[in-house]
């Protein structure tokens, strides 16, 4: 009896001791005692339970809520929302907050699949990061990094907008640091912090209409102002979507829609503000014509590798680490390197505008020079006023003087890669005054246009529109004033007639007066014999 006590009471020390040692064991160990085959006295293996992985993430994810998802570089994160304007460009590779402020993503379109990658550390090593701040440091990395939380908490890069309004073609403002748009308010916010909140400085804005027309006041008022504020990053709205680019805010319209405005208000002060960014610039639009965008895609593309938002229907806050709100001008169809960012000049404009639809002649051959080619010469043509009457009477002399003739018109709706392609393929350009001539950018360096002035007293401006912007891009540049006989006007208006005898009198009735005469009413018969001198003159330039 009491040896089967004694085994009773040994059994059941081992089975507690057993059970002790199981439940205490840590778990890496306890799996395996879960998984030993415990003489079940077959030869089978035991099942291992699967093991469960943790996800690991750096100190910045695990203390941060406001997770962020940002898509590898080299397949770009596509936004959600399809632009009012269409896109003539590949997407802006942004930073989607997983929480909106709009508080719900129903309706934005299907989600993105992305694996979440972990702030990079020499940005923000181990700082917490506020819920609220979703600017990344990354965007303005001359920022001193925080060292504590509660020195983190309110610290923003701040720097007083730039704004110039001396100019008197342009007002434009430059904004750096975190900088938030909400187009559809027409609001640009540069987001300071407590530290640095100043309340007379917060209570300052400025105001842009932001079209480089500044001196015509009633063309103007159609361009909606746009409001630049300092304001606490704790008052401002919180961003839906976080760019890495720079952002460039400018109005289409105006005198938009004549081919030499098109160049003198957009595209030529486009590059010369945004240039320098080398394509990292998101364009948006206000007042936005989607046949601008369009016609001159080929331009936009080179200058930006983002789609074109419109301004005024974005409803989104928009974050950037720097926005220009305006544009900068010079001379018409003129790139001043004194004023321009990194000096950039007239001639790289001309580049960039062969670049941009890649034309095949950077410059022209000398005439002679191991080639019986015969140097191509094109004739603007026109439709209406100021047209060429007599150009099927001209054309044959003109080859008779060793020439090549081609016949181009810019119209309105031609396609501007392939009339850009025509006008340099050709050494000489030759038209009477008009926009058209203005696609002497594409011509290649070193070749010759000659522009006909018509009766008037336009000489200078003639010289100014085209002539100086010519010169300044590497061509070689001859005007021709007609004569009274070579006018169509003759034929309207007696020779004893103010428009004649005392042109300054018409042009101080105004500019519609004197603007509906002398480009509006008259065509011109052009006298050979006369015009002769100009095209030897060309030649002799050709050969140099």
């Amino acid at each position: 009896m009491n040896g089967v006590r004694t085994n009773y009471v040994v059994i059941m020390s081992s089975c507690f001791i057993f059970l002790l040692v199981y439940f205490s064991t840590p778990d890496q160990f306890a799996n395996r005692l879960r998984s030993f085959p415990f003489g079940t006295g077959k030869d089978d293996k035991a099942t291992q339970e699967p093991s469960i992985p943790v996800a690991t993430q750096s100190p910045v994810q695990n203390q941060s809520k406001a997770s962020i998802q940002t898509p590898p570089p080299e397949n770009p994160a596509q936004e959600h929302y399809a632009p009012s304007i269409p896109n003539t460009q590949k997407k802006e590779t942004t930073v989607e907050e997983f929480e909106p402020s709009h508080g719900t993503t129903e309706g934005f379109g299907p989600s993105l699949e992305k694996e979440e990658e972990p702030v990079q550390e020499q940005f923000r090593p181990s700082v917490q990061i506020p819920q609220d701040d979703i600017i990344h440091e990354q965007f303005q990395p001359s920022v001193p990094i925080p060292q504590k939380q509660e020195q983190l908490d309110g610290v923003k890069f701040f720097k007083k907008p730039s704004c110039d309004f001396s100019d008197v073609q342009f007002d434009l403002c430059d904004v750096e640091g975190d900088v938030r748009v909400h187009g559809k308010s027409s609001s640009v916010f540069s987001v300071t912090s407590l530290e640095n909140y100043n309340s007379e400085a917060n209570n300052e804005t400025w105001s842009v209409r932001p079209h480089p027309r500044k001196y015509a006041a009633e063309l103007m008022v159609q361009f909606r102002e746009v409001q630049i504020k300092v304001a606490d990053y704790a008052q401002v709205p919180k961003c839906d979507v976080i760019h890495n680019s720079a952002a460039v805010i400018f109005a289409t319209g105006g005198f938009n829609g004549n081919y030499f405005h098109d160049f003198t208000d957009l595209i030529v002060p486009l590059f010369i503000t945004s240039y320098r960014f080398k394509g990292e610039v998101q364009f948006l639009v206000s007042n936005a014509q989607v046949w601008f965008v369009l016609k001159y895609a080929g331009l936009l593309r080179k200058l930006s590798n983002y789609e074109i938002l419109d301004f005024d229907k974005e409803e989104r806050i928009h974050c950037y680490p720097r926005v220009i709100v305006g544009l900068s001008k010079h001379k018409d169809l003129i790139v001043e390197p004194s004023r321009a960012p990194n000096h950039i000049s007239t001639v790289e404009f001309g580049h960039f505008a062969r670049m941009a639809y890649s034309l095949e002649r950077n410059t022209t051959t000398k005439l002679g020079e191991g080639s019986a080619k015969k140097p191509r010469l094109l004739i603007m043509a026109r439709n209406h006023s100021r047209a060429l009457m007599n150009r099927e009477e001209i054309v044959p002399l003109i080859e008779a003087l060793g020439f090549e003739v081609v016949i181009g018109n810019a119209l309105f709706s031609m396609d501007v890669g392939e009339f850009a392609r025509l006008v340099n393929s050709a050494d000489v350009m030759m038209g009477v005054h008009g926009a058209g001539l203005t696609n002497f950018v594409f011509l290649p360096t070193n070749a010759v246009l000659i522009q006909i002035v018509p009766l008037g007293n336009y000489e200078r401006t003639c010289q100014y529109d085209f002539g100086e912007p010519a010169v300044d891009m590497g061509l070689k540049y001859l005007q021709y004033s007609i004569s009274e006989e070579e006018s169509t006007l003759m034929d309207l208006y007696p020779i004893n007639h103010p428009v004649f005898r005392d042109q300054e009198s018409i042009h101080r009735q105004g500019w519609q007066t004197a603007n509906g005469i002398y480009l509006g009413k008259q065509n011109v018969r052009l006298n050979f014999t006369r015009f002769r001198p100009i095209l030897e003159k060309t030649l002799d330039l050709l050969r140099q």
